[in-house]
């Protein structure tokens, strides 16, 4: 595996040097980025001074960290998006206030269903999606009866 090469520069302006430390601090590691690191570490040390048993297990601890993250985070979205279908369910029926653009304009209308197409639960409401965040009150749906006095 080719490791490419470090090019030291000097800057003589601050803001270069904050701005390059902002951008390095934004970049991420994933998984397979941290198993090639490992693989390129191992297969270039020096066969004289070997790493050591200690800095093996501080790299291993390191990637099964990072591996736990992952898995966490992928389970607490999961678990957000679960609750947002619960939530976009249990308004089927109801009687919903909708903001549907940035002017403020609003609409109102009864929730027929969920519209999962996007990746996330949107009620629909005459005939249009909307997602939950535009939802501005839910209340029951109000029925008319036919009373007839005679």
């Amino acid at each position: 595996m080719p490791v490419s090469s470090i090019t030291n520069t000097t800057a003589t302006n601050p803001n270069t040097v904050a701005d390059a430390v902002t951008s390095a601090a934004s970049q991420t590691l994933s998984e397979q980025d941290f198993l090639n690191l490992l693989v390129t570490q191992m297969t270039s040390q020096d066969p004289l001074n070997p790493m050591t048993n200690q800095d093996m297990l501080q790299q291993m601890v390191s990637f099964s960290t990072l591996q736990s993250n992952t898995s966490m985070q992928s389970l607490l979205t999961g678990m957000q998006s679960g609750q947002a279908f619960t939530e976009a369910n249990s308004m089927i029926g109801q009687q919903v206030n909708l903001l549907t653009d940035a002017n403020g304009d609003t609409a109102q209308g009864i929730v027929s269903g969920v519209d999962l197409s996007s990746g996330t639960p949107q009620i629909i409401v005459n005939g249009q999606s909307y997602g939950l965040n535009q939802v501005l009150s839910v209340n029951p749906a109000t029925t008319q009866t036919n009373s007839s006095t005679n």
